[in-house]
C-alpha cells in the first residue's frame, strides 16, 4: 500500500473526519431545503451567514472541545438526524415551518454524536444562533398590535418635505398633490429591522467586542434598516405622484424589496467590518 493511501485510511478512521463530513452534508441539505421553499437570494444569503457563524465558532474552539460521547447519546443523535433526513425527503409545500426545526434537530443530533449529553453546554452559543435563525422568531416576541407604520409615514413625510415637495400626511397616508401611498405594516420596514437585529446579535455572539459596542450595534442595526426603508417609501411616493405604475409595482414588489434589503445588509456589513478593523492592533 502506498503511503498516500495509508494516510487517507488513517484520516477516515478519525472521528473528526466523519463529524466534519456529516456537518457539511447537513448544512448543504438545510440550505437546499431553504432555497426550495423560499427561492429568495437574500434569505438564502442570511441563512448561509447563520451557518457560517456556527462553523466559525466551532472552528475557533475546536482544540478545546470535548469530543467524547457515549452509546446512548450517539444513538439519540443518529436517530434525530435520520428522522430529519427522512422527513426532508417528503416535505409538502405547507410544511415549510419544519425546515427551521429540522436545522435545530440536526445540529442537536450532531452535537450529541460529537460530545454526548454532558457536552452540549459547549455549544450554547451555536444553539442561540440556531434559534435566532428561525424565521419570525423576533417578530413573535413583539406585542400583537406592535406597528411602526405611523412612524414610517412621519419619517417619509419629513424627508419629502425637507427635499422641497408639497407633501402632507394623514395617518399612514403620505400625500402629494398628484398621488399618495398608504403605508401598511408590511412596508413599514419592520421586517428589515428585525433581520439586521438578528445579524447584530449573531455578530455579538461570534466576535469579542466591548460592552459599548454590544449595546450600540443592535440599536445601529435597527435604525439603519428603518432609514434605508424610508428612502424606499419616498421613492414609491414619488413614483405614484408621477403616475409611474410600473415603477411603483417594481419597487413595492419583491424585486425592489430585495434590492433595499441587500443595501441594508451591505451597509450593516460595512459597519461590522469597520468595528473589527478598529479592534486590530496597529
Amino acid at each position: 500500500m502506498k503511503i498516500s493511501d495509508f494516510n487517507i485510511v488513517e484520516q477516515l478512521k478519525k472521528s473528526n473526519f466523519w463529524l466534519t463530513a456529516i456537518a457539511v452534508d447537513l448544512t448543504i441539505i438545510q440550505l437546499s431545503l431553504h432555497w426550495k421553499f423560499s427561492s429568495s437570494v437574500d434569505a438564502l444569503f442570511i441563512k448561509s451567514l447563520f451557518w457560517a457563524s456556527i462553523v466559525y465558532l466551532i472552528a475557533k474552539k475546536q482544540h478545546t472541545l470535548n469530543l467524547e460521547s457515549d452509546l446512548f447519546s450517539t444513538l439519540i443523535g443518529l436517530l434525530l438526524i435520520a428522522l430529519t433526513l427522512i422527513k426532508s425527503l417528503s416535505l409538502f409545500w405547507f410544511e415549510s415551518s419544519f425546515i427551521k426545526f429540522s436545522a435545530l434537530l440536526s445540529f442537536l443530533g450532531l452535537a450529541l454524536i460529537a460530545s454526548g449529553i454532558k457536552g452540549l453546554k459547549q455549544y450554547w452559543q451555536e444553539f442561540i444562533i440556531m434559534v435566532l435563525s428561525f424565521d419570525g422568531i423576533l417578530l413573535s416576541l413583539l406585542p400583537a398590535k406592535f406597528d411602526i407604520s405611523i412612524l414610517s409615514a412621519k419619517a417619509a413625510n419629513f424627508v419629502l418635505w425637507y427635499l422641497g415637495f408639497p407633501v402632507y400626511r394623514q395617518g399612514i397616508n403620505v400625500i402629494l398633490p398628484t398621488g399618495a401611498i398608504e403605508i401598511y405594516p408590511g412596508c413599514s420596514g419592520l421586517n428589515a429591522m428585525l433581520i439586521l437585529l438578528q445579524l447584530s446579535l449573531i455578530f455579538i455572539l461570534v466576535f469579542p467586542i466591548n460592552i459599548f459596542q454590544k449595546f450600540l450595534l443592535p440599536i445601529t442595526a435597527v435604525f439603519l434598516a428603518f432609514f434605508i426603508n424610508i428612502f424606499r417609501l419616498v421613492l414609491m411616493t414619488l413614483l405614484v405622484a408621477a403616475s409611474n405604475d410600473q415603477g411603483f409595482k417594481y419597487w413595492h414588489g419583491e424585486p425592489g424589496n430585495q434590492i433595499f434589503s441587500t443595501i441594508s445588509i451591505l451597509a450593516f456589513g460595512f459597519i461590522c467590518h469597520w468595528i473589527l478593523k478598529e479592534k486590530k492592533p496597529v
